[in-house]
């Protein structure tokens, strides 16, 4: 059965969505999704992505026919063409993080008749605050910023931790990683409880909602203001606010921004995974064009037929140094020389690549003359009356080998010691 797969590429973690096959359906009739979260590391994100998508798609099972991938950032796509090229993985396509949203949206009727949209999306390493006509699907104004940040958040609950409790930091990236993780799981824990206690090797991780809001009041204040200079910058007075990522479930986040922006505030079910479904929504297969063929060296019957063959002969044989005459008979004697026969007389023709040489040694103070070499037969005189008639009969060789597909009569005749590549030889 084929589907489709949804991802939204974070700095901490890959979501991926894939619709829910066995209920399809969700309350109100609108699709529910998979939900499928893989944590990463910063600077490898996208590397990440590609290859859990490359994983999945291997895993067998349900197919996956389309996948759309959700991007952030020209920066972001480029990179995310590049890993997954990497992980050659071809049918997919790149989709704005902003247009996959909207069509999240649109299909859980949270965002009613709004025309035009303020996107606040607060993830792990900073706040993307964009403006969107619903319409035409343009973006009229974005803007990121880092100086707000889920990641910031954990600090400051570490820092608080290490300052009221007594704990002491972690020594060792292995570990101050698992303590940052028990700080992050608090914040999570703190937007539904009023108080939590976390265990960690480090220590107990005691933090009431009150404490944590007191410490994130100013920079969340300072992201409304952020936004607002992004409202201003579009030229457009928008109809609502909508809250994405992790950061859209604060309480504190929500209030101020209904506060400050004055603004309808949407909030939907899962902020964090709207990005990834929209993508999924909008995912379509991508007709992946077939590699060229390249010819081999052992041409195709269809590529050998009329003066194409000959061109394909003559051109392999000069590959391997021959010397090629179509259309006429070609053999060498055992002595080297080679000779071509036609109109009754035989003519030497001499390669000095392939003759050994026919030059004595270097005179020596000794009276013996220097040993000679073997060297190929004289040619024949020339051809009188009384040669002529009763001419000597030509050494036989070694039996001919034939290029493949060649029309007769082209034969080529090859020494006995000369390899020709595999497939062009019968």
């Amino acid at each position: 059965m084929s589907a489709v797969l949804g991802v939204s590429v974070g700095s901490s973690a890959v979501r991926m969505a894939r619709p829910d096959v066995a209920s399809r359906r969700g309350p109100g009739g609108v699709e529910a999704f998979q939900r499928q979260v893989i944590a990463t590391v910063p600077h490898r994100a996208e590397e990440t992505a590609a290859q859990s998508i490359g994983v999945l798609l291997a895993q067998g099972g349900e197919t996956v026919g389309a996948t759309g991938v959700a991007y952030a950032t020209q920066r972001q796509a480029d990179s995310m063409q590049q890993a997954m090229a990497r992980q050659r993985l071809h049918n997919y396509q790149l989709i704005p993080a902003s247009t996959a949203a909207i069509a999240r949206l649109e299909a859980t009727g949270e965002i009613y008749d709004y025309r035009t949209l303020v996107l606040y999306d607060l993830g792990s390493s900073g706040l993307t605050v964009s403006v969107v006509d619903r319409a035409s699907g343009e973006v009229l104004a974005t803007e990121r910023s880092t100086e707000i940040a889920g990641d910031y958040f954990d600090w400051l609950i570490s820092e608080h931790q290490a300052g009221a409790q007594g704990i002491v930091s972690p020594v060792g990236a292995d570990e101050a990683t698992a303590f940052n993780e028990r700080c992050r799981f608090a914040k999570e824990q703190l937007s539904a409880s009023e108080a939590i206690a976390v265990p960690s090797e480090a220590g107990l991780i005691l933090l009431s909602r009150e404490t944590f809001e007191s410490m994130i009041v100013v920079p969340v204040e300072g992201s409304a203001r952020f936004a607002r200079g992004v409202i201003a910058a579009s030229g457009r007075y928008p109809d609502a606010v909508v809250l994405l990522g992790g950061g859209a479930h604060i309480p504190l986040v929500q209030s101020i921004l209904r506060t400050w922006l004055n603004l309808p505030t949407v909030v939907p079910a899962e902020p964090e995974m709207v990005t990834a479904q929209g993508a999924a929504m909008l995912a379509t297969p991508v007709s992946v064009p077939e590699p060229q063929r390249i010819l081999t060296d052992a041409p195709s019957p269809r590529r050998t037929r009329g003066a194409s063959r000959r061109q394909l002969a003559i051109a392999g044989a000069a590959a391997a140094g021959l010397v090629v005459v179509a259309g006429i008979g070609l053999s060498m004697g055992r002595d080297g020389a080679n000779t071509t026969q036609g109109e009754g007389r035989a003519t030497a023709v001499t390669e000095d690549r392939e003759t050994p040489s026919t030059t004595s040694a270097p005179p020596t103070t000794t009276t013996t003359p220097p040993p000679s070499t073997p060297s190929r037969a004289p040619a024949p005189p020339p051809t009188t009356e009384s040669s002529s008639a009763n001419p000597a009969p030509p050494v036989p060789g070694p039996p001919p080998r034939r290029y493949l597909n060649l029309p007769d009569p082209i034969q080529i005749e090859v020494p006995p010691g000369v390899e020709l590549p595999p497939g062009m030889v019968r």
